[in-house]
């Protein structure tokens, strides 16, 4: 009796066994990313859905796109970051993610990513821009004149804040001209070569450049474009770029504009041999481009001039 008993107790584990290999395991493997937006601390929309891209990035793995909000996507665990790209409410700007832009998921578990926008007219936004010195190898010169040897170059310092809702990230144009006179020398005219090297304009702190182009006359002027500048006629030169500013940060930006023969991060440059006492007036000034901007009368620096006798 007891032997058939415990035939029985070793079917019956058999059978649970192979059972429990047949079922699948109810253990969660995925979790869930919810994300959302506020309009100056409302949810947003209040109803249905509203048209913003956004890119949910893994640690490993492809990026998940987003086009609207509210949306809840199903994810693998680990650790995601959410990263804005357009759109959202009309009249308003993207100021950051919340609680933050990385977040892990857990299996089973979901997070939250939070767009904050806020309104123009609740936070309103400012670019302004004012000129600070002309600048020789790095160092500071007044207006005046000067003399420029192989390898030196000119730069220009800016001083850029923009204003808005604290933390904002807000993409701001600038272009900034340099109108370049040769006054004469040996020589009728002179050429200049574009370099648009990307170093030769930088902020202080650091910010976020999106993209830079130098011209002549207003024609974009890639790297390798050349151009004679006759005497006593005028060319005007300059650099447009895009940068992400952060809101309440003063920066000073530097723009290497012009050496002779080369220096390496510049964005016009003298090639080949050039005469000695060939003179040259450099007039300079810049303008900021802000969507939204509130006071548009600071959005411009003065003039400021320099003379630039070359020494080879």
């Amino acid at each position: 009796m007891r032997k058939g008993l415990l035939g029985i107790c070793l079917s019956l584990a058999v059978a649970i066994v192979l059972l429990a290999a047949l079922v699948p395991s109810c253990k969660p493997t995925t979790g869930t990313i919810n994300v959302v937006a506020t309009l100056d601390g409302v949810p947003w929309p209040t109803s249905g859905t509203g048209a913003v891209s956004y890119a949910l990035i893994p640690v490993s793995g492809a990026n998940i796109s987003g086009t609207k909000v509210p949306d809840s996507f199903t994810v693998a665990p680990g650790s995601w970051n959410c990263t804005y790209v357009s759109g959202g409410p009309p009249a308003a700007y993207f100021v950051d993610v919340t609680p933050s832009e990385v977040q892990s998921v857990t299996a089973g578990g979901n997070i939250t990513f939070t767009l904050r926008f806020v309104t123009y007219a609740a936070a309103p936004v400012n670019a302004s821009i004012g000129f600070i010195s002309w600048t020789i190898n790095g160092q500071l010169v007044p207006p005046g004149q000067y003399v420029l040897r192989p390898n030196d170059y000119v730069d220009i310092k800016y001083g850029v804040n923009v204003t808005g809702a604290q933390g904002a990230y807000l993409t701001v144009k600038e272009t900034s001209w340099l109108k370049f006179h040769y006054a004469g020398g040996v020589d009728q005219s002179i050429t200049i070569h574009a370099v648009n090297a990307w170093a030769a304009v930088q902020t202080n702190p650091p910010a976020r450049k999106l993209s830079q182009m130098t011209t002549i006359e207003g024609v974009a002027a890639p790297a390798c474009t050349t151009v004679k500048a006759w005497e006593c006629e005028p060319v005007k030169l300059d650099v447009e770029t895009e940068w992400k500013l952060r809101t309440g940060t003063q920066y000073t930006k530097s723009i290497n504009w012009l050496s002779f023969p080369s220096y390496a991060d510049v964005l016009f440059d003298l090639p080949g041999v050039v005469p000695s006492g060939q003179v040259i007036q450099l007039t300079a000034w810049s303008c900021v481009d802000l969507e939204g901007d509130s006071n548009p009368q600071d959005d411009c620096s003065g003039n400021s001039t320099i003379t630039i006798q070359l020494v080879p």
